[in-house]
């Protein structure tokens, strides 16, 4: 019988034996804790988006037949953290408190003719 230098099925669990390190210790040394300048900027612009046709829609005579302001108003008002595009996740991921955020958008008052552009 031949001796192959190829690693064998039943060989598998041998080639990670004597290694010291664990994988939840390699995931946590190679996962960057903040989200590199191009994910904060696509983060950003989600966010943005949202505030911007939530705003521009809000004072409108009839804002809840408008389906984007429902969209929008749908997703700032969500406590739920169902994926990276969440309201809660997109702004955790920015070091932006939400609840704050949400009552800043909420009181706005300020230059509604510049958002509506």
């Amino acid at each position: 019988m031949e001796t192959s230098t190829y690693a064998m099925h039943d060989d598998l669990p041998n080639i990670f034996a004597g290694v010291g390190i664990l994988p939840i210790q390699y995931g946590e040394s190679r996962r960057p804790k903040l989200p590199s300048e191009g994910e904060r900027k696509l983060l950003f612009a989600v966010l943005e988006d949202a505030i911007r046709t939530y705003l521009r829609h809000r004072d409108s005579a009839v804002p809840r037949d408008n389906e984007e302001f429902v969209e929008a108003a749908e997703w700032l008002s969500c406590d739920e953290e169902c994926g990276p595009f969440s309201f809660v996740s997109v702004c955790e991921a920015l070091g932006i408190d939400a609840d704050c955020l949400r009552s800043g958008i909420s009181n706005h008052t300020g230059r509604l003719e510049e958002i509506r552009t």
